[in-house]
């Protein structure tokens, strides 16, 4: 409240003086005109009120924080612009102009074309590497804003393999990149009516990849006897994503830029090599990428064609359909252990602010939101989507907002077994695009492990030598 000195007479101020008015004006002319006067005094308070009251505010300064989101569907795209529709309500001083790359394979091509054309962006929420940008110079350093956030923002709120990915180096050294805000693991996902008609127990998060290929034998059918299974043990396949845990749960690994580099070269490698060429190639349990065409693993899986099936966690939302459409009973348990270890890949997806956002307090709030449990539920939980990174929001989602299958607990474990995906690591593509075609021949039996992985890593470590040079 002002201090009354500095305010105009309050009304009874003014009444104050109108009584000592009225009072000199009996004395001189024994006429008192109190009403009159309080009459003038109530106008002049009204006034002088009315005109504080119609003071207008101080404009109030909007900035304009651009963020690019991928990998969305519509749904998505509609609901996330309510979202930021509210937030502007709770920050009046924001206003959000969102790009959504829909329908758009290329997404990548389109966020470098816009960046080249000097499109101001400020805020991107990746499904794929930031390396490259980062490398560039075009993404800002994280923390010094986490450190100085007085919010309650905090990383411990994340889980720890996504923060770990936000760094520019392993142990969480150098730089922080961005902040984690989904992510995928891979699992093993079983078809219950097809281990009930083969008299075989279902998988636990015990299994090892003996066990699994086991039960794949006592599954696997040619029901027409033409020589090729018509019902399938399990399904893995040739891709890095879901291939690469397999070969470190036997002790090896694809690749480490950042480490060792090479590693497919290893005996324990070829090992894990050697075992899921052998699910096709010896035991004919795990059908050919020709095999599956028809169909594609989904539908096999749904349709009673395939038993087991090695998929990320949106596996749930490609077979509850099925479930309810068509009586599907499936579950779900951690990818078996190798010999070494259990393991899982795990694919972050992150948030960044890019050097256009330099000084700007508004890109950091909006950040945070992308990233809080008010956005992340609506975008991976109620509309389903690769799980959350916050913690909280993906235990909502695991244990409380689903409730089939029953046993959900492998779907809240399966990210602390996890380690980085090279291919969305650093030089990952340009990795990938060297070790994919060199292991073809491996999975159409046409050479064994051993005798491509050499070539592999000679090749691979003289393209680190030559991106670092």
């Amino acid at each position: 409240m002002r201090d009354q000195t500095n305010r105009g007479l309050t009304r009874r101020h003014f009444l104050r003086a109108a009584v000592g008015l009225a009072g000199v004006g009996v004395l001189a002319a024994c006429q008192p005109k109190v009403v009159e006067v309080e009459k003038v005094v109530t106008k002049v308070v009204k006034e002088v009120v009315e005109k504080e009251i119609t003071v207008a505010p101080a404009p109030v300064e909007v900035e304009t924080i651009n963020v690019y989101e991928c990998c969305w569907a519509e749904e998505h795209m509609k609901a996330g612009g309510a979202l930021y529709r509210q937030f502007e309500v709770a920050h009046p001083n924001i206003k959000v102009d969102d790009f959504w790359p829909f329908g758009d394979p290329g997404w990548m091509e389109t966020l470098l074309a816009q960046t080249a054309a000097d499109e101001p962006i400020d805020v991107i929420w990746w499904c794929a590497s930031h390396h490259k940008f980062a490398e560039e110079g075009r993404l800002l350093d994280l923390q010094p804003l986490v450190d100085a956030d007085i919010t309650g923002f905090t990383l411990d709120d994340f889980q720890a393999t996504g923060v770990d990915f936000c760094y520019d180096l392993p142990n969480r050294q150098g730089v922080l990149w961005g902040v984690p805000t989904n992510y995928a693991t891979v699992l093993l996902w079983y078809n219950m009516d097809m281990f009930d008609a083969a008299g075989v127990d279902y998988p636990t998060n015990d299994w090892t990849w003996e066990d699994a290929l086991e039960a794949a034998k006592a599954i696997t059918k040619d029901t027409d006897g033409d020589g090729t299974p018509d019902e399938w043990g399990i399904r893995v396949g040739i891709d890095s994503w879901r291939c690469e845990p397999v070969v470190r749960s036997f002790g090896g690994g694809y690749v480490e830029v950042d480490g060792a580099g090479c590693l497919l070269n290893s005996a324990e490698s070829v090992a894990g090599l050697e075992f899921l060429q052998d699910l096709m190639i010896k035991h004919k349990v795990a059908p050919s990428a020709a095999d599956e065409a028809a169909m594609g693993s989904t539908a096999m899986f749904n349709s009673n064609k395939l038993a087991m099936l090695v998929n990320p966690e949106w596996g749930l939302r490609e077979h509850l359909p099925a479930h309810e459409s068509e009586g599907l009973n499936f579950g779900v348990v951690l990818l078996p252990k190798g010999p070494a270890k259990r393991d899982t890949n795990y694919w972050a997806g992150v948030s960044s602010l890019t050097s256009h956002a330099k000084g700007s307090a508004a890109a950091w709030e909006v950040l945070k939101f992308i990233v809080s449990d008010q956005y992340q539920r609506t975008m991976t939980v109620f509309i389903p989507e690769s799980p959350a990174a916050r913690i909280e929001t993906a235990m909502y989602g695991w244990l409380d907002y689903h409730t089939y299958p029953d046993d959900r607990s492998a779907l809240v474990e399966s990210p602390k077994y996890g380690k980085q995906y090279f291919r969305i690591a650093r030089y990952g593509k340009e990795m990938e695009d060297i070790i994919a075609p060199a292991l073809d021949p491996v999975w159409l039996g046409e050479a064994a492990p051993g005798e491509v992985v050499a070539d592999i890593c000679t090749n691979v470590d003289a393209k680190i030598k030559e991106l670092r040079s």
